[in-house]
């Protein structure tokens, strides 16, 4: 009966959510579907619920996500988007490395639906290389998301590093691997034959360029040294972070007056009031479905029809990252899920697999809104990106399950 209920409870979540109710509603009705299961009871339900709102893990986790939500329309509103896009592209210049690497550079900044920003970059540098609108589709697409499986302050490498107690280093040496393959495929499929004429390089010069670079990215530059050289709690890191991007490049007199205006847009419009919410709900999940003791259950039971862990974590990664169209709340729900199941030698290219298989399914999945609006801007139907995806998608999920088999076996 346990089971069937915590079967229950995982459905649900993910079918509330594709059917598009909020998500911290859709994972509140998932978690009083496991409290409400009969080896719980009212007070080890209370219990786990106070212990998931007030732990620390879950205050620093709702506090980063909200503040690294706040990061990028600050960017956006001091100019540092617009200084670190211009400088790069004098950088750089060549077509071929701009479309590849201009889309990642955008998903630094973690804007819902940010690929229609770096769509009229790739569409320029496509057309320098005569790439057609489903190829520049397809790459926009594809290299917006394949930095995300480095990228340290990607919400869910964040979640499921805390919720499954893997340094985030470890994780991205893990995933780089894939990461290349994938990048490497991308490139024979889209881009490789490809030539194009560099574009024009600034009046500014080489070195005015690099320094225009490193002051619009400086505000996420101090979250990544502050968190990862020198281990600043990571919600610590992500407020001086934030704090650098609202300081900078105020031009209101007095300037006191612009700062407090900026201030004001954080708390009203630019926090994502709704993620931080969803982070504090998947963390009351997880903790009275790890109080219930079910999941361990529900394993065993998966795992007696022989289905081997790794073919488990690909299909129940990539199917409910499809479903919900959108990667944060699959890592929340089936990180406590696999935890149980993982063995502690190999927990960190578990970890791997299962943050790869999330984010492919989430790339492909029909209510990812970057691939509505990417498809949308270069008026190709849905299934035109996808077929040029597939290659890629299929070496990165092979290369990490080989990786997992490495590890085992040798």
């Amino acid at each position: 009966m346990a089971v069937v209920g915590v079967a229950v409870a995982f459905g649900s979540v993910i079918y509330l959510a594709s059917r598009g109710l909020a998500l911290w509603l859709a994972m509140l009705v998932g978690t009083i579907v496991v409290g409400l299961l009969p080896p719980m009871g009212m007070e080890s339900f209370g219990a786990a619920l106070l212990e998931g709102a007030f732990s620390s893990l879950t205050l620093q986790l709702v506090v980063a996500v909200a503040f690294i939500s706040g990061l990028g329309k600050a960017m956006k509103e001091n100019g540092d988007l617009e200084l670190m896009v211009g400088s790069f592209t004098s950088l750089l210049r060549r077509p071929k490395v701009l479309a590849m690497l201009l889309p990642s550079l955008i998903g630094t900044i973690n804007v819902p639906g940010g690929a229609i920003m770096s769509a009229p970059m790739v569409e320029e540098s496509g057309k320098a290389l005569a790439a057609d609108r489903t190829t520049q589709a397809a790459i926009n697409l594809f290299f917006r998301h394949i930095g995300y499986l480095v990228y340290p302050l990607h919400t869910s490498l964040i979640l499921i590093s805390e919720l499954l107690a893997v340094p985030k280093q470890a994780i991205i040496l893990y995933n780089a691997v894939p990461a290349l393959v994938g990048t490497a495929a991308a490139y024979l499929c889209f881009l490789k034959g490809r030539n194009g004429a560099p574009a024009a390089r600034s009046k500014q010069g080489f070195l005015d360029d690099i320094q225009r670079f490193l002051l619009g990215f400086s505000p996420v530059l101090t979250i990544l040294g502050l968190a990862l050289l020198l281990n600043v709690p990571f919600y610590l890191a992500a407020a001086a972070g934030l704090l650098v991007a609202l300081l900078r490049n105020i031009q209101a007199d007095p300037w006191l007056s612009g700062l407090r205006q900026r201030l004001k847009l954080l708390v009203t419009s630019w926090i994502d009031y709704k993620l931080a919410l969803a982070i504090l709900t998947l963390m009351l999940f997880k903790s009275v479905v790890e109080v219930s003791g079910v999941t361990g259950l529900l394993a065993d039971a998966l795992l007696r029809y022989g289905i081997p862990l790794p073919v488990l974590v690909v299909v129940l990664g990539f199917l409910t990252a499809y479903i919900l169209g959108t990667h944060l709340p699959a890592s929340g729900l089936l990180a406590p899920f696999f935890a149980p199941l993982f063995p502690q030698a190999a927990l960190v290219p578990y970890t791997s697999l299962l943050l790869i298989s999330i984010m492919l399914g989430y790339l492909v999945s029909p209510l990812h809104l970057c691939l509505v609006l990417t498809n949308q801007y270069f008026k190709v139907p849905y299934n035109g990106p996808l077929k040029r995806l597939a290659v890629p998608i299929f070496a990165m999920l092979g290369t990490a399950v080989v990786q997992v088999m490495l590890f085992l076996y040798l």
